[in-house]
């Protein structure tokens, strides 16, 4: 068990003459020291040299019995703690006793900084989700929000103000949501808003909280009984064969403004369509490109794959010519010289294939149609395995995650596979006609 002494030491000594009175804490033989409140003078000690080095003690009473008391305060806590504590090393038992009756932690504050911790690895995306829901538990919290305060009964609450908050219309990176009338949030934003804060929560318990030491500084688990709401199946995103011709066979746009990005938005919508479903922001900052073959780590899942998410598609000739209409200077494509950011970029698709999505008579269309009916094509249309299918989209499989590492990806299968979904169209608009900007 850890002992303790106080200790003044005499080469300490400050400008007005005082010492700091501190505790020395040994476990194991190895000691750490504890600053108190307390200070001495010249006229509350006495000095002596033994074996020739100098020794400070403490001949005020009063002194040594407040020190007396902080020992015993100590002794009682490490006693709470029980036998485990004679196992603990010795900055374990100084942080133990040092630590408030209260743990408190602004489980706001440290889910931006878990926010942070994602951008600085990559994960943009991530980040700005745990950034929009900590904003919103912030304007229902009303500022700071102690992790002690994180119970079932305000779980419930909170969701309660979610449903009743209107829903965003967009996020603007460098300020709050603005919030649209009259539409309330759904099922799965206020899932996912809930998902976040769970993360975030269970995310301080594993750092704060060490069970084999028994340091359990956040002791409640809500989350344990609280039930988050149901995924409301969304409408199907994907488009038929016929669809897809329709978007390939569309003419470009001659009226209505601006013309650029409306037939950009289908130039591109194309592109992830034919290159297995390239989301809109690793082709943003695509580099990669060399003999046909596109190369790159998606953005979205790198930081988390030992593999970092990477993956090489061929460019079939049928698309070969958009590449060339839209040639980068220092990038594969020239979006990013475009449009400040990814983000913009992917909204100028979004807002172009609305037109798009008029014209063929799917007023909702939006960029992931393009992945999401890649994939449904490919499975449901081609018979092509799913597994197959997964590796076209570039999504990580928990089993193969030490395949990964030690087998040599040979990427040619998927581009077989995509090559077979290709060959379902006429891209005759692209490869014969060579429309005019």
């Amino acid at each position: 068990m850890a002992t303790f002494k106080v200790v003044v030491f005499p080469h300490q000594k400050r400008e007005d003459g005082t010492y700091n009175v501190k505790i020395r804490v040994t476990q194991d033989r190895k000691s750490k020291y504890i600053r108190t409140s307390q200070y001495v003078s010249s006229s509350d000690i006495t000095k002596k040299k033994e074996g020739g080095v100098e020794k400070i003690r403490i001949k005020n009473q009063a002194v040594i019995d407040l020190m007396d008391e902080l020992i015993l305060s100590y002794r009682r806590k490490l006693a709470k703690a029980g036998v485990c504590a004679e196992k603990w090393n010795i900055d374990q038992v100084v942080s133990y006793i040092q630590e408030d009756e209260v743990f408190s932690l602004d489980i706001i504050a440290y889910g931006r900084k878990c926010a942070d911790d994602m951008e600085r690895n990559g994960r943009e995306g991530s980040a700005h989700t745990y950034r929009v829901a900590m904003n919103a538990l912030e304007r229902f919290a009303g500022g700071s929000l102690d992790v002690n305060m994180v119970t079932v009964s305000f779980l419930k609450n909170y969701e309660r103000f979610l449903r009743s908050e209107p829903s965003m219309r967009g996020v603007n990176k460098s300020s709050s949501p603005l919030l649209s009338k009259g539409q309330t949030k759904k099922n799965n934003a206020i899932k996912l808003y809930m998902t976040v804060l769970k993360a975030v929560f269970n995310q301080a318990k594993y750092e704060y909280n060490d069970d084999e030491a028994g340091l359990i500084r956040i002791p409640l688990s809500p989350f344990n009984r609280y039930t988050m709401p149901e995924n409301i199946q969304t409408a199907s995103r994907v488009l038929t064969v016929e669809q897809i011709q329709e978007i390939i066979d569309l003419p470009y746009f001659r009226n209505g403004s601006p013309y650029y990005q409306l037939n950009m938005a289908k130039d591109v919508f194309l592109l992830s369509f034919a290159l297995m479903g390239i989301n809109s922001a690793d082709m943003y900052d695509l580099i990669g490109f060399e003999d046909g073959i596109i190369s790159y780590e998606r953005k979205k899942t790198k930081g988390r794959r030992k593999d970092n998410a990477f993956i090489q598609v061929k460019v079939e000739p049928e698309i070969s010519s958009l590449l060339d209409r839209y040639k980068g200077k220092d990038r594969v494509f020239s979006f990013s010289e475009k449009y400040v950011s990814a983000d913009d970029f992917n909204k100028a698709i979004n807002l172009g294939l609305k037109k798009v999505g008029q014209t063929i008579g799917v007023p909702d269309l939006n960029f992931y149609y393009a992945r999401h009916s890649m994939a449904s094509i490919c499975a449901n249309r081609l018979g092509i395995d799913i597994a197959r299918v997964d590796e076209m989209l570039n999504h990580s499989d928990p089993k193969l995650a030490l395949a990964r590492v030690y087998i040599e990806k040979d990427f040619k299968p998927l581009w077989e596979a995509n090559r077979k979904l290709i060959d379902l169209f006429d891209w005759s608009f692209y490869t014969k006609e060579k429309p005019e900007d």
